[in-house]
């Protein structure tokens, strides 16, 4: 005869053995939840100047595409993966965010793969609710950006490195140095995850009492900086000519506690309310205490594989941090922390899931329960704020303004290139021009408007009844158009201005 606390005990161990049996299954559920779940929040999310930039860019023949991008902030490999993704499936606004809806997904699948192999299939399955609910990766899992992407290159790579490093296999190392010059050319702050695997591979060897110079990881990464040397002199010019846009920060306390805000609730540390203060300084606390007695009671290999989710995040905060301090100028915007905010969120919860394994069973339901909660917190703020942008201030309001607007016999006037590539995709079919009154050729992000036959300098050539001009607050090239039109009408939507004139 049981008691009733065994029977309780052996139908939740049949529970959990059941679930890890079925771990293949959860794991799919949970990368196509990941993947409706961005498109839903994606969904009627006005495309922004980035992403308008990114489908421009990727619209374009290929030589230009690598011409573009030299000239601009990121590598090309992106714009190549989107350009043929629209050209597979279509250039629609939806399926354009499946595309980074669908990496999303599979980049929790990775993660799981990667937890299993670091931890155990108990462990792995823990860490997926994490990863669904976490506000800061769902919002560049709709983004039309390389951030999701170079996200899934990081874990897999991760994942490759572990395997290469347990093996010493020669296909898991050439595996390995693959995915870093993918990742190079995808996005080059990708090279965090590449510094933070290398710390840990020094921290690996020298605790095996091993010759650090006569490891194979050492070749791996002089083939991949040979492949990255052709596009070098392209870094080096962006580099001396900045193509980064006026809002980059440098890492203060303020800014790291943002990025801890951002990750857990999607606000930035100047808006988070009272409550999630308290829960987000609770769950810190928590952690730490939680982390350092897990520390205390583990093996070796359990220490040695937190600590690599340990680097892949804090040594791009560290790196960040660097190249912040004076005199260097400004480079750090939170959504470079994207590509390692994963390994952020899959420590949390594998915390939690050793802490509950080791008898640390209160803290562990402390802190999984009051992350989930923030988690969920923000993803409701992240279905409000929709494409909020933070640096400016103000949602983009592209879609908005068409469909309050219309385009029948109008032409719509922004100004400058900014507000044009912000605009361009949402009006399409419409006419849409933007005023750039200058005659030095356009730099940056802005270089593919360069000898476009949408650039004006007045309004002579427009001939709608009605003409629109959309400006935003920071602008500098204010259009007024000659007398054959009066002004009609003004109107705001959030900080986007428009003067409505009329024949």
């Amino acid at each position: 005869m049981k008691w009733p606390w065994q029977r309780r005990k052996t139908k939740t161990a049949l529970i959990v053995s059941t679930l890890e049996s079925l771990w293949v299954w959860l794991t799919i559920g949970a990368m196509i939840v990941t993947t409706l779940v961005a498109l839903w929040m994606g969904s009627g999310v006005s495309i922004w100047f980035d992403e308008g930039y990114s489908i421009m860019v990727a619209q374009r023949p290929i030589h230009e595409i690598f011409a573009l991008t030299a000239v601009d902030a990121h590598p090309p490999l992106y714009y190549l993966f989107l350009k043929l993704w629209g050209s597979l499936f279509g250039w629609d606004e939806l399926v354009l965010r499946s595309s980074s809806a669908i990496i999303g997904g599979l980049t929790i699948g990775a993660m799981t793969l990667l937890i299993r192999q670091l931890f155990t299939t108990r462990v792995a399955l823990a860490v997926l609710p994490f990863l669904v609910l976490a506000p800061f990766l769902t919002r560049y899992n709709y983004e039309l950006r390389m951030y999701a992407l170079v996200t899934l290159i990081g874990v897999i790579a991760t994942w490759c490195l572990y395997k290469a490093q347990q093996s010493q296999r020669t296909g898991w190392w050439v595996s390995y140095g693959v995915l870093v010059v993918i990742g190079m050319y995808t996005l080059y702050l990708s090279a965090v995850i590449w510094l933070a695997h290398l710390v840990w591979l020094l921290y690996v060897t020298k605790s095996q009492k091993q010759s650090v110079a006569k490891q194979k990881y050492w070749l791996v990464y002089g083939a991949a900086a040979v492949a990255f040397i052709p596009w070098v002199p392209t870094v080096i010019y962006q580099l001396l000519h900045s193509a980064l846009p006026p809002y980059v920060s440098s890492v203060t306390v303020s800014g790291m506690v943002g990025i801890a805000s951002f990750l857990a609730t999607y606000e930035p540390y100047w808006k988070i309310g009272a409550w999630a203060s308290l829960g987000l300084v609770v769950g810190m606390a928590v952690f730490g205490i939680l982390y350092a007695k897990i520390w205390r009671v583990a093996s070796m290999r359990i220490r040695r594989n937190l600590l690599l989710l340990v680097c892949c995040f804090l040594v791009g905060i560290v790196f960040y941090c660097l190249i912040s301090l004076p005199p260097s100028p400004p480079r750090f915007m939170t959504r470079y922390v994207v590509h390692i905010a994963i390994f952020a969120y899959a420590l949390i919860a594998v915390v939690v899931a050793l802490g509950w394994k080791y008898g640390f069973r209160k803290l562990a339901g402390v802190l999984g329960v009051l992350t989930i909660a923030l988690f969920g917190a923000g993803l409701v703020t992240l279905h409000a704020a929709g494409n909020y942008n933070f640096e400016r201030l103000q949602s983009m309001q592209s879609s908005t303004i068409r469909q309050s607007l219309g385009c029948d016999n109008t032409t719509y006037v922004s100004a400058g290139a900014f507000g044009y590539i912000d605009m361009r995709y949402e009006f399409d079919g419409c006419e849409l021009k933007f005023y750039y009154p200058h005659t030095e050729q356009l730099a940056g992000g802005y270089a593919p408007l360069n000898g476009s036959q949408d650039r004006i300098m007045d309004s002579q050539g427009i001939t709608t009844q009605r003409l629109v001009f959309v400006y935003f607050d920071d602008s500098t090239e204010i259009f007024h158009p000659d007398n054959r039109y009066t002004e009609k009408k003004r109107q705001s939507f959030d900080k986007t201005r428009v003067i409505i004139y009329e024949k």
